[in-house]
């Protein structure tokens, strides 16, 4: 509290007058005080809500490519086959859609990681702090007496002024999905049924919870973008659980893109010939570790390499660009409806099936040759076309 200080008879005179003007000074700095201040608490909060907008854009440009895993594994399809080239919309659609939930405006999404895994967003709120007349540059003078690029402030007066801007990036972990053989199938002579997929300890296929499934599925915020560019197609993806050779990427080649569709995935099986055969191994990105174990024993959780549904599905997945992702089991390849049945001549590329129940499955290769992840102790080979096919299906 401020005390009046007197000085003898003076007391009402000078010293008054001293003291008021030190009472109006303080006011006056505290005025000053108070208005910068808040200005600054004003563009601290700014960038608070920004920040919340770009995170909720950047987890909502993730979400579609993890509602397309979960579908994918939902059908017995490995859920690394999604990639963000097979999501209807462009990652703005979402994007913007979560930050204008959160009163911010998307400005740019950039996509990394080789499925397109990771988003990198920035935003700028929808509110700013408008800038007093002696901040304005010559140039926003002008655009103030011409209404040109005004915002709107928090009391809904239009001006020139500072919005507030953030940056968040978010990414898909996928969860740890395990391909277990199910039940053989009914007089059958040891041959396993559908496959069945757990992951991370929840059911994901012949049925599902999805709600329950989803939430094993993690975007997780994270502080920077991947160090491996999304190209938009598979091509970008690599195997993971050992080095193993593929022919076509030793000079950084891929199948030419020219090529008939059926030719592009003989191309792609031929890119992995010499691969060990490996029980419940490949995927969409090429070799992987398999499982145990087959009717006969044989395990391939030790081996990376191919089985001959794997190598079936990965050379179609890389043919198509990721638009067709066959299940990993040859009863749901000979079943999907998006091959044709055929009944007669084959052509490059078409899925030969072995067995009713079927249990094996090639490519052909033309020329009455097939190329095949085998059995257990061969490789990936091109082989002469064996009797007792029984069912052909064209895809692309």
């Amino acid at each position: 509290m401020l005390r009046r200080i007197r000085y003898g008879r003076r007391a009402g005179g000078d010293a008054g007058l001293a003291t008021s003007a030190l009472v109006v000074g303080m006011a006056l700095l505290l005025t000053a005080g108070v208005l910068v201040f808040g200005r600054l608490g004003q563009a601290s909060d700014l960038r608070q809500r920004a920040q919340i907008g770009a995170d909720a854009a950047a987890i909502g440009a993730i979400a579609p490519l993890r509602d397309q895993a979960v579908s994918l594994v939902m059908e017995g399809i490995d859920p690394a086959a999604a990639g963000y080239w097979s999501v209807r919309d462009e990652p703005e659609v979402p994007a913007g859609k979560y930050a204008g939930e959160n009163n911010a405006v998307l400005r740019k999404v950039t996509l990394s990681g080789a499925t397109g895994d990771t988003a990198q967003v920035s935003v700028a709120t929808k509110e700013c702090q408008l800038k007093r007349k002696d901040e304005l540059s010559a140039k926003e003078k002008e655009d103030l007496r011409n209404r040109r690029n005004l915002c709107t402030d928090a009391a809904g007066k239009k001006g020139i002024g500072r919005v507030g801007a953030a940056t968040a990036v978010a990414k898909l972990i996928l969860p740890h999905c395990v391909f277990l053989p199910a039940d053989p199938l009914p007089g059958d002579t040891g041959i396993a049924g559908a496959v069945r997929v757990v992951c991370d300890g929840v059911t994901a296929y012949p049925v599902a919870d999805r709600a329950a499934l989803t939430r094993v599925f993690k975007i997780r915020l994270v502080d920077q973008p991947s160090a491996v560019p999304y190209t938009g197609q598979p091509t970008g993806l690599v195997a993971g659980g050992g080095a193993v050779v593929n022919h076509c990427a030793t000079d950084g080649s891929v199948p030419a893109e020219n090529l008939p569709f059926g030719a592009r995935v003989v191309a792609w099986a031929l890119c992995y010939l010499g691969t060990p055969y490996s029980w419940g191994g490949g995927g969409p990105s090429g070799p992987s570790l398999g499982i145990c174990c087959s009717p006969g024993g044989y395990s391939g959780a030790r081996t990376v390499g191919f089985d001959c549904s794997g190598l079936t599905l990965f050379a179609v997945y890389q043919a198509s660009k990721g638009r067709i992702a066959l299940g990993h089991y040859t009863g749901d390849q000979i079943s999907d409806s998006r091959g044709t049945v055929v009944t007669g001549q084959m052509e490059a590329g078409d899925l030969i099936f072995y067995g009713n129940p079927t249990h094996h499955v090639a490519i052909y290769y033309g020329d009455g040759k097939m190329v095949e992840a085998p059995q257990t102790g061969l490789n990936v080979r091109v082989t002469p076309v064996r009797g007792g096919v029984s069912g052909v299906r064209r895809f692309g």
